[in-house]
């Protein structure tokens, strides 16, 4: 089954989620040091997100690595999620806005194919590097081991450390925040 089908069929968990999250103060939602506490463990002296590599729509390779030493900003989406589409134009400014100042903004598609990002990227153009989830990149942010929503968007400090986790759209301004916060 693939990752989107899996998301389609977890739809009532979603709707779970999104009673649980409205009832949920603000503040808790994004709380830059609870939410890094619930991710995946990792190794304290490695930065885990320079390992993975991530293939764009055109089947070129983008190195993670290349970022060492960057705040990266992950925001996985789908081009059929409607919070993903509102959210996107957001990134991009916020990407345009910050990339001088060694901030860097990954787009990862749970699309099924490449050709569907393509596609939507014609629509929405997409500023930043964006490429397709693959096994490494789910098994870092600990995708598709249970019910999830998206878009989720991950902060990441220049050392490698998790700094916030974002589930459901949220606007830039809230990630802007822990951005600056981390330069």
């Amino acid at each position: 089954m693939s990752l989107r089908r899996g998301i389609a069929m977890a739809s009532s968990c979603g709707a779970v989620l999104a009673a649980i999250l409205a009832a949920t103060p603000r503040g808790a939602r994004s709380d830059p040091v609870g939410t890094a506490a619930a991710a995946p463990a990792r190794a304290a002296s490695a930065d885990a997100y320079l390992k993975p590599l991530l293939e764009d729509p055109q089947g070129r390779t983008i190195r993670l690595a290349d970022f060492k030493g960057k705040v990266r900003v992950f925001d996985v989406w789908a081009s059929w999620c409607g919070p993903c589409r509102m959210g996107i134009p957001e990134l991009n400014a916020l990407y345009e806005h910050y990339r001088e100042k060694g901030v860097v903004v990954v787009g990862i598609s749970i699309d099924d194919t490449p050709a569907d990002v393509a596609r939507f990227v014609e629509e929405v153009p997409i500023h930043y590097p964006h490429g397709m989830m693959n096994p490494d990149l789910a098994a870092l942010f600990g995708i598709g081991n249970e019910a999830m929503a998206i878009p989720i968007t991950y902060v990441v400090d220049r050392t490698g450390k998790l700094r916030a986790k974002f589930v459901g759209f949220v606007g830039a301004g809230r990630i802007e925040r822990v951005v600056v916060g981390l330069l």
